[in-house]
């Protein structure tokens, strides 16, 4: 019996099929690449929109609140030269009560900068795209810290040290007890009834009394308290140039924001 065996054809591949077949492959990889990109793309952009919205928040609050010191640093400096003009210009004994009242101390400036310190530290700050927003940025940003440290550090620097223990060296005893205890029960009228009333009698003791410097203490009281005063109030007014100057351009940084529809 003649048996037959089925024979398998065989089918060479054209080159171009090949060809084909890569193309559609490596079409498939790159829209699928391409595909992620964008995905990443929109990602990015949307966490931009997110860090860029919270740091204008943190900005906006800055400004408000260098308002409020610079209003404060203002009083201040009123007060301290109303003081020097009493030093210098009194023919009489010159009140220490009165001198003291006008002493007060310089705000300190400590900006809000969470979202910025944030972006920086996360390399966050690529996702923003706008050089022009980013210049404004870096400026406001270094502006900051040169308002910081002048605040935060000269002129508190100069007033925990030389400024104090130059005021301190001519206090009285009977000063400094009155006006702890007036600031006692102005601000922490609270506790115990035992530690209130002492607080009080302690306030009556000197209540209506004026305390002079004595007339032999007069000439080293002003040599000494007018040249620190004056230096005070000039660190804390190069403290306000600073402040105006991060506030002004913080202005500049929110309204290229918002006029340029950055959401």
């Amino acid at each position: 019996m003649e048996v037959h065996h089925p024979h398998h054809l065989s089918h060479k591949k054209k080159w171009s099929e090949y060809i084909l077949e890569f193309i559609m492959l490596f079409t498939a990889v790159s829209l699928g690449f391409f595909a992620e990109n964008l995905r990443e793309s929109y990602v990015e952009k949307e966490r931009s929109n997110e860090l860029v919205a919270s740091l204008i928040k943190d900005v906006e609050k800055n400004v408000v609140f260098i308002d409020s010191l610079v209003k404060v640093d203002k009083n201040v400096i009123f007060k301290a030269d109303s003081a020097v003009y009493y030093i210098l210009n009194t023919k009489d004994k010159i009140n220490l009560e009165l001198v003291y009242g006008n002493f007060l101390n310089g705000s300190r400036f400590l900006a809000n900068n969470d979202t910025y310190d944030q972006m920086k530290s996360s390399g966050s700050l690529r996702y923003i795209k706008d050089s022009v927003f980013m210049k404004k940025l870096i400026e406001y940003s270094n502006l900051v810290k040169a308002a910081e440290f002048r605040s935060a550090t000269q002129e508190y620097e100069y007033t925990s040290h030389e400024y104090e223990n130059t005021k301190n060296k001519f206090i009285t005893a009977e000063i400094s007890s009155y006006k702890h205890s007036d600031f006692f029960l102005k601000y922490f009228n609270f506790g115990d009834t035992a530690h209130i009333n002492l607080m009080k009698k302690m306030y009556a003791l000197n209540e209506g009394k004026s305390f002079y410097l004595p007339k032999e203490k007069q000439e080293e009281f002003k040599n000494e308290i007018v040249p620190v005063i004056l230096r005070h109030t000039s660190l804390i007014g190069t403290s306000v140039y600073f402040k105006l100057k991060t506030r002004n351009a913080a202005l500049d940084l929110l309204s290229y924001y918002h006029s340029n529809k950055h959401e």
